[in-house]
């Protein structure tokens, strides 16, 4: 009988300290070919006619926890309850299905950590400050979850409201063990900090490269467009999570369909997957820009709802 977790059990079980080590290893396993996203790495469905549901999905299997994976969202501005995700588990052998596991709180922890993992990998040296661009639900749940990889930084809350950015800090401050700090401006927390983190659903430039200053490291995890490819362009290494996706959504899309570059000229950029930075096959010298963006892989949400199922499964759920 297919397993249904929902929304409160999956918050009841979530280990954020836990998740940093599952992220870790599923992105080494994908860059070293134990894990694999789907073909394409994303897809859409219309709903019903009229209805304004649309639905997107991505997959991926992970040998080493024998398991397949499909993140199904449902999402339309009439919805009663607002989007809907899960993921839905198969036995990557028998395509047996295993569990439905609520996604919605999981998407949170699973973007707040992919980011932070990737900025641990690729921060400057002696990096002790971060500016975190966005005063949404995923930013603070970076703020919750960067205790675990960064427990000694200073985090500077940054928004395009400078209200939005101290009331976000003021809220958030219990999250975090070092006081968090306001930004006046999205440009001077960028200035600032050696790490810039962009976690928001912004459309428009919200910086660009003359606001950095090297060593400075550029992690981009929007979903729209939060800036240009001029920042690419002062970068001295470019790492991405899944170049597919990348491509598909966020800054990297907005690139290409605004003419700025080619998908060819942004691979072309390439210097590394994070998978291979923590593989240690690439190297990256972070003396310099480095621009990561990170979109979020199938594999990650895969590998992170299986350890909610397992939970429940040791417990006799």
């Amino acid at each position: 009988m297919l397993r249904v977790v929902e929304e409160d059990e999956v918050v009841r079980l979530i280990d954020r300290r836990a998740a940093v080590d599952v992220i870790e290893t599923v992105y080494r396993e994908a860059a070293s070919g134990g894990a694999a996203v789907s073909q394409p790495s994303a897809l859409g469905l219309r709903g019903a006619r009229g209805s304004g549901v649309e639905f997107k999905v991505k997959g991926a299997v992970i040998d080493s926890l024998g398991v397949a994976g499909l993140r199904v969202i449902g999402d339309g501005a009439n919805l009663p309850e607002g989007s809907r995700a899960y993921v839905h588990l198969f036995d990557a052998t028998t395509a047996a299905p295993l569990g439905l596991i609520a996604e919605r709180a999981l998407h949170r922890v699973r973007t707040a950590v992919t980011g932070l993992v990737a900025c641990r990998a690729l921060a400057p040296p002696r990096a002790t400050a971060i500016a975190l661009v966005g005063t949404g639900r995923i930013a603070e749940e970076f703020v919750r979850c960067a205790v675990a990889v960064f427990p000694s930084a200073t985090i500077i809350v940054a928004s395009r409201d400078a209200a939005r950015a101290r009331d976000a800090a003021r809220r958030w401050q219990m999250h975090a063990r070092n006081p968090l700090r306001p930004a006046a401006t999205i440009a001077a927390a960028v200035a600032e900090a050696p790490i810039v983190v962009t976690l928001t659903d912004a459309a428009e430039t919200l910086f660009t490269a003359r606001d950095l200053g090297p060593p400075k490291l550029v992690c981009g995890m929007g979903g729209r467009h939060e800036f240009d490819a001029d920042v690419l362009a002062a970068a001295g290494a470019f790492v991405v999570d899944e170049l597919d996706f990348v491509c598909t959504v966020g800054s990297g899309a907005h690139w290409i369909r605004s003419g700025q570059l080619t998908r060819e000229q942004i691979a072309a950029r390439l210097d590394a997957n994070i998978g291979e930075v923590l593989l240690g096959r690439k190297r990256i010298a972070t003396d310099g820009v480095t621009l990561a963006i990170i979109q979020g892989m199938a594999v990650c949400d895969v590998a992170l709802a299986k350890t909610v199922f397992d939970r429940i499964q040791e417990a006799g759920g």
